[in-house]
């Protein structure tokens, strides 16, 4: 259940320092056009670390989920 913990507050930390996606009004309205332009560009530095350890410590907070359900049946 530590781990779990601490899995949780890492997310935290590399979830809130990233840039949002922008309104999600525009998305809606078809406005935003300067968004869509930049989709296409892969993210660098900072931005590109904070996504790949998402992605990390989200698989590992799931997988460590499911082992702990497991493991308390």
């Amino acid at each position: 259940m530590g781990v779990q913990i601490v899995l949780s507050v890492l997310l935290l930390l590399v979830i809130m320092p990233q840039e949002g996606k922008g309104n999600f009004s525009s998305d809606f309205s078809g406005a935003g056009d300067d968004f869509e332009a930049q989709a296409y560009f892969k993210p660098k530095g900072k931005q590109a670390f904070l996504l790949k350890s998402t992605k990390i410590f989200s698989v590992l907070f799931f997988l460590n989920a499911l082992a702990l359900v497991v493991l308390n049946k």
